[in-house]
Formats: C-alpha cells, sequence, structure tokens
C-alpha cells in the first residue's frame, strides 16, 4: 500500500485527484490542510511526515519550503505549482535536492516557472488540471443559449466588466440575453475591499449595474451546486487578463456549454483556437453567430469530447498514478 500525502491551504483543485487514487487499490491518502501559504499545525504536519511514502504538496508556497526541508531519504516528494507561486519568494527557498518532481497545470506554466526559477527540467512536468465531467453534463434548460456565465469575479484581473461590456451589447440586440455569475462577491473578500484600486472598480461596475435597463439580466449567485448552475448556461466566459489554467472554461464545455476566452497568455497551450477571441466585439459577434443557428447538439458533443480527452479525471488520474508510481519506483537504465 502506497501512503500518498496531499498537503497544502487550499486542496479544491486536487481533491478529484485525490478521491480517483484513494478509489483504486495500493493507494492511502491522507491530507495536511494548512491554515495559510505559510501557516500549519508544525506538530500534525510532522506526524504527516512520519505516515507518508509520498508527499504531493500542492501549489508551491510555504508547504514545499518545509517539506522539501523536512523530507526524508526513503520518501518522494512531489510539488504542484498553479502560477500563483511565480510571484511569491517560497520557491526560492526549495530545497531542489529533496524534490522529485514538479508539476505545472499547463505548458505555459511550465516554462514560465523555468525561465523564473530555472528549475531543472529533468525535475518538472506538465499534467493538465482535472475537471468531472460526469458531474457536469447534464441537459440544459430551454434558454440556456441566451445565458452568459462567468464562475469567480475576484480580484480585478477577472475582468467582469468585460462579461457586462458583453451583456450590454448582447441585451440591445435581444433582451433574453442574461449573465449568471457564480462565486463569492469582492465584499466577502476583506483584503480585498480593502484595496482602494479593487473596492473601486467593483463599485464602479454596481453602479453601472444598477443604472442599466439590463440590471435585471445579471444574476448574482453564490457557491452552490456548479451542475445546476451550469444547467442554465449556455455560453461560458473567461475575461481574465492572465490565468494559469482557468478551469471554468473547461467545466463549461464539459456542460455543453460554449467557451468564450478572451486569449489570456498561455490560453492557446489548453483551449483550441477557435475559442479564443481577441475582445469584446469578436465575442459578441461570435455569439450572436451561434444562436442565429438551431443548437447544435454535434458542436456540444465535441465540447463535451475535448474536455473528456485532455482534462478529464480518468485521464489525468492515470497521469498521476503513473507519475507517482515512477518516482516512487524510478526505472534504471
Amino acid at each position: 500500500m502506497k501512503k500518498i500525502l496531499f498537503a497544502g491551504h487550499d486542496l479544491k483543485f486536487a481533491r478529484i485527484i485525490m478521491d480517483r487514487l484513494a478509489s483504486r487499490p495500493g493507494f492511502e491518502i491522507k491530507t495536511d490542510e494548512w491554515s495559510g501559504h505559510n501557516a500549519h499545525d508544525e506538530e500534525h504536519s510532522q506526524s504527516c511526515l512520519e505516515w507518508a511514502d509520498v508527499i504531493v504538496c500542492e501549489w508551491g508556497l510555504g508547504n514545499a519550503v518545509w517539506y522539501s526541508q523536512h523530507k526524508k531519504p526513503h520518501q518522494q516528494l512531489i510539488v504542484r505549482m498553479h502560477l500563483q507561486e511565480r510571484d511569491t519568494i517560497y520557491p526560492h527557498s526549495f530545497n531542489m535536492e529533496n524534490i522529485d518532481k514538479i508539476i505545472a497545470i499547463s505548458p505555459y506554466v511550465y516554462e514560465e516557472f523555468y525561465r523564473t526559477f530555472n528549475f531543472p527540467r529533468e525535475k518538472m512536468t506538465m499534467i493538465y488540471n482535472v475537471v468531472d465531467t460526469e458531474k457536469v453534463d447534464g441537459p440544459k434548460t430551454e434558454d440556456a443559449k441566451y445565458h452568459l456565465g462567468i464562475i469567480g469575479i475576484c480580484p480585478q484581473r477577472k475582468r467582469l466588466d468585460l462579461a457586462v461590456d458583453m451583456l450590454d451589447k448582447l441585451w440591445h440586440q435581444d433582451n433574453r440575453y442574461k449573465l449568471f455569475v457564480k462565486g463569492k462577491m469582492p465584499q466577502e473578500y476583506s483584503w480585498l475591499w480593502n484595496k482602494e484600486e479593487e473596492r473601486e472598480y467593483y463599485e464602479a461596475i454596481f453602479n453601472r449595474i444598477e443604472k442599466a435597463p439590463w440590471k435585471d439580466a445579471v444574476i448574482f449567485e453564490g457557491f452552490g451546486d456548479i451542475s445546476e448552475w451550469l444547467s442554465k448556461v449556455g455560453i461560458i466566459l473567461s475575461t481574465s487578463d492572465f490565468e494559469s489554467f482557468h478551469l471554468s472554461p473547461s467545466e463549461g464545455m464539459a456542460s455543453g456549454a460554449y467557451p468564450i476566452i478572451l486569449n489570456w497568455d498561455g490560453s492557446d497551450t489548453i483551449y483550441p483556437k477557435e475559442y479564443l477571441l481577441s475582445d469584446v466585439e469578436e465575442a459578441v459577434a461570435r455569439i450572436l453567430a451561434l444562436n442565429s443557428k438551431e443548437t447544435d447538439a454535434e458542436l456540444q458533443a465535441s465540447l463535451k469530447e475535448y474536455v473528456k480527452q485532455h482534462f478529464g479525471a480518468e485521464k489525468v488520474a492515470n497521469q498521476w498514478e503513473e507519475l507517482i508510481v515512477n518516482v516512487a519506483e524510478p526505472v534504471l537504465s
């Protein structure tokens, strides 16, 4: 039985991987959940360290620094990095001799970390983020084709303003269009709301919505069942200035929603180029053209298949299992 420890402050992106591995013979999973980037119960972490055969640090932050400094010779250490780490001090403090593999979640992120930290390429690999395709694959509501969806609007770089621009232009063409916004509001993040620039940005958007003739066409919803929410969304938006992977478009595609991605750096290494658009005007034109025709069942099927083949839970779990086995039992040349 291989004992695998997942350690980090935010394990939401790793849950599916953990669950899939736990369901397979030969793997036992335990977690060390940190309270912050560099805050943890050291006594609990030490206990987890004594237990583990393989340690997976989810995010390369203080967790990866601590485990790279405390890992035992018989153990293997894998660090999965997203993009946030690029702008932190933590990777400079890794004990690279004790890290067996660094996973980047996209080709762009892989190259960014190599460029920024000059990690040894032989210790680096790329495995895409994972999507629970079965969970979100369900029937759409009749009016979903007129419903735009955006998941997560914080911080400012998520560019809610561009999603609102799209709705404005579309609604004046056809008032059946709506914008569904899922996730926490900016006021719920004290660190964000206390920043004057961020607060003013959101206040301006909320004021614009309140004064618009389409104000009732913007529906804010908190956390909840993503599959139920996606059932009413036919167009999924990715309007960010930059992302590491951005799970939202892939989750939307897996539900049969058409992705509108405003071509942030690295998006072309994850998503097909036909879904990458240059600006709001091109996005609006694409949506109007798409909805001028009958719902295309073949297109929806191709969207779902793309996600399944690239980011599906079974495929990604197989890649993780292969990596863990090869790291734990390296092939001798």
